[in-house]
């Protein structure tokens, strides 16, 4: 996997460099959610990710956070941090939050032969990422969620 540094925090709109990687924190819970997501999408794009390719890494992004800000709440809310670097046809990214431990890929993945009426709420999320992305993969360090995951793609 590759290996992540922090060179700025979000919002990069408007700087004049050619950045490789992208990092925010979010830690207002939703108040700064949106302003993320555009602005990861925008460096997926400045960067000449394919558009495919960004809308999976976009759709993994918000359905990771957004359950993270819905389940992961202890005392307050978490502080999540988004990384993402593009290199090589590939965009790595990592998302990492000190809320509440939880694996989401020791879950199993959802019977989706059954009726939605017939089918218990809740991962579908994390399947779509996991059907989407190249690599997976969790860990907690340090009382944080760390999930790493990245996608290839064409050069």
């Amino acid at each position: 996997m590759l290996a992540f540094r922090k060179l700025r925090f979000c919002p990069l709109q408007g700087i004049g460099i050619v950045e490789t990687e992208f990092a925010c924190t979010l830690s207002n819970g939703r108040a700064g959610f949106q302003a993320l997501m555009d602005d990861a999408e925008a460096f997926l794009e400045r960067r000449d990710v394919p558009g495919t390719t960004t809308s999976q890494i976009m759709i993994a992004l918000d359905e990771i956070i957004t359950n993270i800000l819905s389940h992961g709440v202890r005392d307050g809310e978490p502080v999540v941090q988004v990384e993402l670097r593009v290199a090589d046809g590939a965009v790595a990214g990592q998302i990492k939050d000190d809320g509440i431990a939880f694996d989401p890929l020791q879950n199993d993945e959802p019977d989706t032969s059954q009726s939605v009426e017939d089918r218990p709420i809740g991962g579908l999320g994390i399947h779509l990422v996991r059907k989407m992305m190249d690599g997976l993969h969790y860990d907690r360090r340090h009382r944080q969620n760390r999930l790493q995951f990245h996608k290839n793609f064409a050069v």
